[in-house]
Parts: C-alpha cells; sequence; structure tokens
C-alpha cells in the first residue's frame, strides 16, 4: 500500500521506503516459515499449500478487492488495522508460507508458485491503491528543482512499468489457465461419459494443454475417441491434447459377457458341439479370472498387514496407448486409505507391490476415504 501510495503522489522516497520494508517482511516471513517445516514433523503437502502453488483468478480478485478495502479503511479518519490486516492474511502470508514449505522440502515448483503468487497479489494491492489515491485526488509531491522533479517521475514511471506489466501478463495467464481447467472440466462431464467404462482417474494440464483421463471397463473404441476429439473445439480447447489410458474390462462385466454369451442353438449337432466348445473354453477363462480374485484377496490381506491404513486394493494389467500410437505394458493399482501415507511408508508400498506382482511397470493411485 506504501508503494501504490507513493506511486499515485510521485513520492520516490516513499516509494523506495515501501519495497525495503515489503522485501525485510517478506524475507522474515519465508524464514521463519522454512525453520518452522524443517523442524516439523509436517511433510505431506496438504491442500491448503498446494491452493498457493498455483494461482488462479480468484487469488488475483481476492488481493484487488484486499487491497481496495484496505486503502479505503486507511483514508478514514477513524484509523483501523483490521481490514488491511485481512488483506495481509488472505493475499501476502499463505504463499509466503508455501514458499517456505517450498524451501525446507527441496520443492523447488513449490517455492516459485508461491512466490509468483504473492508478487503478483503484491502488485495489484499497490494497483488498488493507486486507484483509490487518484480517485481521492490526494496532493502530489512537489519539487522545487524542475530536472529533480522529472528524474522522479520517469523513475517512478519506470518502477511502475517493471512492475505491472509482468503482473499483467502473469495475471493474464492465470485467468487462461482458469478458463482452460473450467473448459476442460465441462468436457470431460458432458463428453467423456461411455457405457460400461468407469472415469477412474483425470488430470488437466493448463500449461500443456493437456487432459489425461483413466477408465476401467469396457475398451472405448479410436473411432469413438477421434469423434470426441473433434468435439475439443466447441468446448474452445483448440490445441488441446486428449490422453486416454484404458485399463481393460472389470472382472463383473467380464463374467456378464460370459454368460450372455453361453448361448446353445439346439438346431444341429454341429451347432450343438461348436457351443459346448465356446462354453468349455469361456468357462476356461472365467476360472482363471476367479483365480486372480482369489490372488487379489490375498494381496489385500498382506497389504493390510503391511499398512494397516490400506483397506481396499485392486490391481489390473493395462496396456497404455500414447498419443503418438506407440504402447506400454503396466500394472494399475488402485489403493483405498483410511489415512494418508508418508513418504516412507508410500516407497515401501511401491517396493513391495513389485516384488509382489513380479513386476517394475507398477503405477499406484491412492484414494484417501473415510
Amino acid at each position: 500500500m506504501g508503494f501504490g501510495l507513493g506511486i499515485a503522489i510521485n513520492d520516490f522516497q516513499l516509494v523506495k521506503r515501501a519495497i525495503r520494508n515489503l522485501s525485510v517482511a517478506a524475507v522474515i516471513s519465508i524464514a521463519t516459515s522454512t525453520i518452522y517445516f524443517l523442524v516439523s514433523p509436517i511433510s505431506d503437502a496438504q491442500s491448503e499449500l498446494l491452493a498457493r502453488t498455483q494461482p488462479t483468478v480468484y487469488d488475483v480478485l481476492i488481493a484487488l478487492f484486499g487491497g481496495l478495502a484496505g486503502v479505503v479503511a486507511g483514508t478514514r479518519k477513524e484509523k483501523s488495522n483490521v481490514i488491511p490486516g485481512v488483506a495481509i492474511a488472505t493475499a501476502l502470508m499463505p504463499p509466503l508460507c508455501t514458499a517456505g514449505y517450498g524451501i525446507a522440502n527441496g520443492q523447488w515448483t513449490f517455492f516459485l508458485g508461491a512466490f509468483y503468487l504473492f508478487v503478483i497479489n503484491s502488485v495489484f494491492i499497490g494497483l488498488s491503491t493507486i486507484l483509490i489515491v487518484r480517485f481521492l485526488s490526494f496532493p502530489a509531491v512537489r519539487y522545487i528543482n524542475q530536472k529533480e522533479r522529472t528524474r522522479v517521475r520517469n523513475s517512478i514511471m519506470v518502477v511502475t512499468m517493471l512492475t505491472l506489466i509482468p503482473s499483467i501478463y502473469f495475471a493474464y495467464r492465470v485467468v487462461q489457465k482458469n478458463i482452460f481447467q473450467k473448459n476442460a472440466l465441462r468436457f470431460i462431464e458432458r463428453e467423456m461419459v461411455f457405457d460400461n467404462a468407469q472415469l477412474l482417474r483425470q488430470k488437466v494440464d493448463p500449461s500443456q494443454k493437456k487432459i489425461s483421463l483413466v477408465y476401467v471397463g469396457s475398451f472405448v473404441p479410436d473411432s469413438v475417441i477421434g469423434l470426441k476429439k473433434e468435439k475439443l473445439a466447441a468446448y474452445q480447447l483448440q490445441g488441446a491434447s486428449l490422453e486416454l489410458r484404458q485399463t481393460g474390462i472389470t472382472d463383473s462385466l467380464r463374467i456378464d459377457m460370459l454368460r450372455s454369451a453361453i448361448t446353445i442353438n439346439k438346431s444341429t449337432a454341429t451347432e450343438q458341439e461348436k457351443n459346448l466348445e465356446k462354453m468349455a473354453l469361456l468357462e476356461k477363462e472365467l476360472m482363471k479370472y476367479r483365480e486372480q480374485d482369489l490372488a487379489q484377496t490375498a494381496i489385500v490381506k498382506e497389504a493390510n498387514a503391511l499398512l494397516p491404513q490400506i483397506t481396499a486394493i485392486a490391481v489390473e494389467p493395462t496396456v497404455l496407448r500414447r498419443v503418438d500410437g506407440k504402447t506400454d505394458s503396466t500394472t494399475l493399482v488402485l489403493v483405498a486409505l483410511n489415512k494418508r501415507l508418508t513418504n516412507g511408508e508410500s516407497t515401501q508400498l511401491e517396493n513391495w507391490l513389485k516384488a509382489r506382482l513380479q513386476t517394475n511397470n507398477v503405477e499406484i493411485t491412492t484414494q484417501l476415504k473415510n
């Protein structure tokens, strides 16, 4: 707010003091947060931390309106630090605390994303201050020396441009990412729903304009996927890539298909013989899946003995189909938990599954359920 006031009234000394004070406060906040997370047993990033690593347009609006409320409160006769304090608590301290978490845990993407959010919020609080000060016609600082006045004005203009131009660009990027996220979720909800195929996991990456979906159930034909990709433009998702990973049909669907396929036509002896052979093959296939069910039952009991947080496990060998047409064999493992795993326990689970399933190509998805 001091930075915005200094720019609005042409007070270069105030601008310099404001930048110095803000820098000192930010460094102290980050250092305090870093020390806390270094000595704290908390190591997992919770939702409140993750929310500060990827800024959205809502964060920008919070900073803008928080700054407006703060400067309006500062111009009243009855002074109060409550509203500016709210702006600090909602827009500035959370990203600085997240930046400290990133440093303490070596998560530099967390640090950069959170500090970037802090810069955006600071700039928009300053911008809201400039708007209110100009609207209220605060008296500007006058300089006796014309050269000094010109130098100060030019310096303030340079500082303003260096601060505002990147923030406007970053804010534009934030808005574009938010729009992409919203359109992608709308596309998934309306277009990517299939009979006998359940959406297991979805990931939307606005930075790379990529939508990744994992399905379990009946395979969706490539022709249908191609038609869905053509509809991306209708949701303002031009240039976005759609990647599907399909894990095959579930055991219950397999059994239903087997039962429906065992239909004996009694018109001729030859057809009866063919149908009996078909039934024998299908029963053999069904027996194989029942053996797999027994194996998965043993796996979940062993996993629960290893880590009591595990309440259920689904194991499915599958083929990953990449955009370039190539395929990779892997085993998809869905793990249901009643309590979040630590990093050490996650590593222990991964190593055990690789040894138990006798494969190094394991992709683990966890779900926290109460």
